[in-house]
């Protein structure tokens, strides 16, 4: 592999001996790559694991001194000598860089391979996680991002909310309409009850009427009597269908209100139960940070003891040692806020 890729210098309207002059660099590069290369077919052949990772990397970094340090660098002195040389020169740096990209690449993939398996993991669990949520949750904007990532614990607490959350709902709302559909049953029967009630007040009434103007012949001055009483009472038998009818509108908004206000009270404690746990997902990172407050001690003392823990004899070195410390005070300042 470290041999000149094939390139007809006659083809770019070069002498051969022009061709040799402009190559005769790039012998050397080749040759620190083909040791490269046979590197490259012992490194690419490890299994990939937590010590393997940094040989894919060293390996890798060495392929891209050849190609920046060895080939771009040819390539581009080369080039600029004359333009036909440089149209010569860049067919071969086409070619050769190839090979050093392909390794370049196979090894950045080996490298990145646990990285890559644990990004993998953490879609997949936050997609299984988000298909989880999505029973529980009418408007899919409130389930939180970065499931993933999330802790088993934080997790197992947060799915139980959602559930109880939703489950408290709908048995409110499966209440709600129950109550409902039950005072619209307790309507309809109210009204065919004064359906019947007035059928049978209008038959007394037209049966009185028939009587009334059977006698209204003899008894005149009773019939007009009578009537007057029939009057009186049809008024008052209305009066009392005016006043069922006022009871019953009063009844219904009662109930309305009632709904109204059970569903502002569900609302309520929806709004409760997600303060409740953003104060719980408080307390926790709360007590995270009370666990990193001793390494907080221990840095601040570290970086007191910088201050004095050199001596230098240079006045020159004395005053570069007299900013360190006020530097340091400014950085002891910011980690005590």
């Amino acid at each position: 592999m470290n041999e000149l890729v094939k390139v007809d210098p006659k083809d770019y309207g070069l002498e051969e001996t022009q061709a040799v002059e402009i190559t005769k660099g790039l012998q050397t590069i080749l040759e620190e790559r083909s040791v490269l290369i046979d590197n490259y077919k012992e490194t690419i052949a490890l299994e990939i694991t937590e010590d393997s990772i940094p040989v894919f990397k060293a390996l890798r970094l060495q392929i891209v001194k050849n190609r920046t340090q060895g080939l771009k660098v040819w390539h581009k002195a080369n080039k600029a000598y004359f333009l036909a040389g440089g149209n010569f020169v860049q067919e071969i740096y086409n070619k050769e860089v190839i090979e050093n990209e392909r390794m370049e690449s196979q090894l950045m993939e080996a490298e990145k391979h646990f990285e890559n398996l644990e990004n993998e993991r953490i879609e997949k669990l936050s997609a299984e996680r988000y298909e989880s949520c999505l029973p529980f949750v009418e408007d899919i904007s409130l389930i939180l991002p970065d499931l993933g990532t999330m802790p088993v614990a934080l997790w197992d607490n947060y799915i139980i909310g959602l559930k109880a959350s939703f489950e408290a709902k709908k048995a409110e709302e499966k209440r709600i309409e129950a109550e409902r559909l039950a005072a619209e049953k307790a309507e309809i029967e109210r009204q065919k009850a004064i359906e019947v009630e007035n059928a049978k007040l209008k038959a007394e009434a037209e049966e009185r009427e028939k009587q009334l103007k059977i006698e209204s012949e003899k008894r005149a001055k009773e019939e007009v009597e009578k009537q007057a009483k029939l009057n009186a009472e049809r008024k008052e038998q209305e009066a009392k269908v005016e006043k069922i009818r006022i009871e019953a509108e009063n009844k219904l908004k009662a109930e309305r209100e009632e709904k109204e206000r059970i569903a502002e009270a569900l609302r309520i404690k929806e709004e409760n139960e997600k303060k409740e746990l953003e104060r719980i997902e408080l307390e926790k990172q709360s007590e995270l940070n009370k666990g990193d407050s001793a390494k907080v001690k221990d840095l601040i003392a570290d970086l007191e003891t910088l201050k004095t823990k050199y001596s230098f004899k240079s006045a020159k070195n004395n005053k570069m040692y007299d900013r360190v410390g006020l530097l340091l005070d400014k950085v002891i300042a910011d980690i005590n806020g």
